[in-house]
């Protein structure tokens, strides 16, 4: 059997949530709102973004009108906040557990395709892993992103079959795609979405750090070769 293991990367490999929070704060200060700390955040953070937002208290209208400079600004300040945070705990060892059992190793991100490839070369993860699909548009404010389509075609060009298949990632959308394709589907505390929001979509497992994965896998997949 071919095994693939999904990763989300922002919140999940990597440990940037906190770069996401201030670029957050920047984008709501335009607006006048107050900042928000990391709990508010993770309680109500949401794709499409235009959700998040009416929650802030900033209207459908007001928004859509800046919409394309709110996200130019986010971008701005979450990349060049981003350098002071690195690898989430256990990331890099736990990519080399997979690859030494012969599993195929996928970075699934919203974040920017080109972002990702730089960042993953300078935390000295990106040789380690197989694949990276990234998106070549920034995050639509009123849709969701195109993850299931894209790990969707990559499983089935690669002849990955969902029991040899695991996802992984801090929001809604890991443990959505996992039911929705017939995956595992774990879900890692400490990213975007609070524990109480984690527990309500259901992944097949949650997990406080990347170490905990690898018990996991011996007891759904057995050994590997």
């Amino acid at each position: 059997m071919n095994y693939l293991a999904v990763f989300d990367w922002n919140g999940t490999l990597y440990n940037d949530t906190p770069a996401t929070l201030t670029a957050t704060n920047v984008c709501l200060a335009h607006f006048g709102k107050p900042p928000i700390d990391l709990p508010t955040l993770q309680d109500t953070f949401t794709f499409p973004l235009i959700h998040f937002y009416e929650r802030m208290g900033v209207s459908v209208d007001v928004y859509l009108a800046q919409a394309k400079y709110l996200a130019d600004v986010f971008l701005d300040t979450y990349q060049r906040e981003c350098r002071a945070y690195d690898l989430a705990e256990g990331a890099l060892d736990l990519i080399i557990w997979l690859k030494a059992r012969g599993v195929h190793c996928m970075v699934l991100s919203n974040h920017l395709h080109d972002y990702v490839l730089q960042d993953m070369n300078r935390l000295g993860i990106k040789d380690a892993v197989d694949h990276v699909s990234g998106t070549h548009t920034y995050a639509t404010i009123t849709t969701g992103m195109n993850k299931y389509e894209r790990l969707e075609s990559y499983m089935k060009a690669g002849g990955f079959t969902p029991e040899g298949t695991f996802i992984i990632g801090d929001s809604h959308e890991e443990p959505e795609i996992a039911r929705r394709m017939g995956i595992l589907g774990i879900s890692i505390t400490g990213g975007l979405m609070s524990l109480t929001r984690l527990n309500k979509h259901k992944a097949d497992y949650i997990v406080d750090t990347l170490r905990d994965v690898p018990a996991i896998l011996d007891r759904h997949w057995g050994q590997t070769s």
